[in-house]
């Protein structure tokens, strides 16, 4: 009798629950295994149907399709799920084709003559924003997008988890299952992809903490028996390998504040102390994004306070420290994240926007400093972290308000230490990154005329988070991150006229060459929608290595190279 890998009946929608079926297709050869394949397929408020990781075409199926709804939206969750699409484009020429991002770019895809409309992000575009939500989980060349349906609170995945049942596989591919890791009640993602995962485990923190804080009744994926109740508990099961740390516990019982923390650094920062154990108490004025944060941190195992607090507003981060006392009954770490920039030309732009940078990132600052050190005094501890900038050692032109903040947060950050000198463990500390990819650019206020880009040389807001947590466990006065806040530093120190003219030279050559762009305030002065998550979004779409990572393959090149001469030069002298 031949074995079913995938669940009968076949090509036929099945319905878990309210507006959301799951289509059982036959099987596929992945890996030296036969597995069974799957499609979701999820009915929208109007009607439309959105197929996520379509099957091969049938014509039975696409019958049966037409009687919920009419298709709409074919989605390629992943890199590997798209083979499918041109067949049912065929049939649905209206249908609109999203596809993980970068998914289009891939030789095999444009070879194939598949047209991809729309890539997917993080935020959900308008034709199901609010009913579905969407992760994304990149790692390296991997990179998969998954889906939550908000009513149902069902959770689409496509390769995260794999769960094979072994008595559907021929005999001799059992053993090879179990090897791979993607056995029925034990099945995670396949080891090949929990390696590549793993090297890149600090970057997909972020996502995984979103999709527990979902806390799904089920979970739905593309090979194998899926999880059709306690959802949570069973994906929190199938993820621990990549949430499990040493340093679970580090900062157990203390308790940090982070402001600027719905997006951003600030984001990556709470979910990194989150990890490690801390009490969390979120400071920013996006209220909405506070709570869903508050939410992933609780779903690492922290406890977390959201308090909506905007740091120019004295008396509010007050309130901001009363409430962390109140829940937490002290303040161990305090982080002085907040920050905001306007770029143009000093005389052309709106004082409001200059007087607002100030207030937010040397007032906001000082604000927080005032709240917490009477507090650190009492106790007799506690570590202030204020994060300043590169800006802070190297002025730029065009960004006035900007680098007066910065030198000032400096001064402000050295003065405060030497006063408190006299408490061997009260610790006030300055960290000082290079230009970080985060949605920054998208808030801050751009009067120049021309496209803002950050360059080639980016690294992520999860260095600096790691920062933050490496300053906590070891305070010291000032710590940068990246090597070109570094040498911004030595080398305005040593020569700071040409590292002026430098600067100047450089910013101007790439305005010169910079696309037209309306002026806008940002969020500057209100609140945006835009720039939700920790990434802004920059290396992905400029398809590069974090600076980290490039300086590290640099540096490599430039030491094989010198090993390489010192050999040449050795072997020439014997001779």
């Amino acid at each position: 009798m031949a074995l079913e890998i995938s669940t009968p009946p076949l090509n036929t929608p099945k319905p878990v629950a309210d507006d959301v079926w799951i289509v059982d297709a036959p099987a596929i050869h992945r890996a030296g295994l036969t597995l069974p394949l799957r499609m979701t397929v999820i009915r929208l408020a109007g009607g439309e149907l959105l197929l996520h990781s379509p099957t091969a075409f049938d014509a039975g199926l696409a019958a049966a399709l037409d009687e919920l709804g009419r298709v709409r939206h074919l989605i390629a969750p992943s890199f590997g799920h798209w083979m499918f699409l041109q067949a049912w484009r065929q049939a649905y020429p209206e249908a609109i084709v999203w596809a993980a991002p970068g998914l289009k770019r891939r030789r095999q895809v444009r070879a194939s003559g598949v047209t991809i409309d729309q890539e997917l992000s993080d935020t959900p575009p308008e034709a199901w924003a609010g009913q579905i939500e969407q992760v994304v989980v990149r790692a390296g060349p991997f990179a998969e997008v998954e889906f939550f349906h908000r009513a149902s609170r069902t959770l689409v995945l496509t390769d995260l988890i794999v769960d094979v049942e072994p008595e559907r596989l021929p005999a001799r591919q059992r053993g090879r299952a179990r090897l791979l890791g993607v056995a029925a009640s034990r099945g995670k993602a396949p080891i090949y992809l929990r390696l590549l995962l793993h090297a890149n485990r600090p970057q997909l923190l972020a996502p995984v903490a979103r999709l527990l804080a979902f806390d799904p009744e089920r979970v739905i994926f593309a090979h194998g028996r899926w999880f059709e109740a306690d959802g949570g508990a069973r994906l929190r099961e199938a993820l621990d390998w990549l949430l499990s740390r040493a340093e679970s516990g580090e900062f157990a019982g203390r308790t940090v504040v982070v402001t600027g923390a719905s997006s951003g650094i600030g984001r990556a920062a709470a979910l990194a102390f989150a990890r490690r154990g801390a009490n969390l108490v979120l400071a920013a004025r996006r209220a909405d994004l506070l709570q869903d944060l508050a939410a992933e941190c609780r779903a690492l195992g922290a406890d977390a306070l959201a308090v909506p607090t905007d740091v120019t507003d004295c008396a509010a981060v007050e309130q901001l420290a009363q409430a962390s006392e109140a829940r937490f009954s002290r303040i161990d770490i305090w982080i002085n994240n907040a920050g905001v920039g306007v770029f143009g030309r000093f005389h052309e732009t709106d004082v409001a926007l200059h007087r607002r940078t100030i207030e937010v990132n040397l007032l906001g600052a000082m604000h927080g400093a005032a709240a917490v050190t009477p507090r650190f005094v009492r106790q007799g501890f506690g570590t202030l972290i204020n994060n300043i900038s590169i800006g802070a050692w190297s002025p730029t032109p065009f960004a006035a308000a900007y680098t007066a903040s910065k030198f000032g947060l400096r001064g402000f950050t050295a003065s405060l230490r030497q006063e408190l000198s006299d408490h061997r463990r009260i610790h006030v500390c300055g960290v000082f990154p290079a230009m970080i990819d985060t949605p920054g650019f998208a808030h801050g206020a751009n009067t120049s005329g021309r496209s803002l880009d950050p360059g080639p040389l980016l690294y992520r807001p999860e260095d600096v988070a790691e920062t933050f947590v490496s300053v906590a466990r070891r305070p010291r006065a000032e710590t940068p991150v990246g090597w070109p806040a570094a040498a911004g530093k030595i080398a305005y120190a040593v020569a700071p006229q040409l590292t002026e003219r430098g600067i100047n030279a450089a910013i101007r050559a790439s305005l010169s060459q910079a696309k037209p762009a309306p002026p806008t305030s940002g969020a500057v002065l209100i609140p945006s929608a835009a720039g939700r998550a920790a990434s802004g979004g920059w290396l992905q779409s400029k398809r590069l290595p974090s600076g980290r990572v490039l300086s590290a393959a640099v540096a490599g090149g430039l030491g094989v190279v010198a090993i390489g001469l010192t050999v040449i030069k050795l072997a020439q002298r014997r001779r």
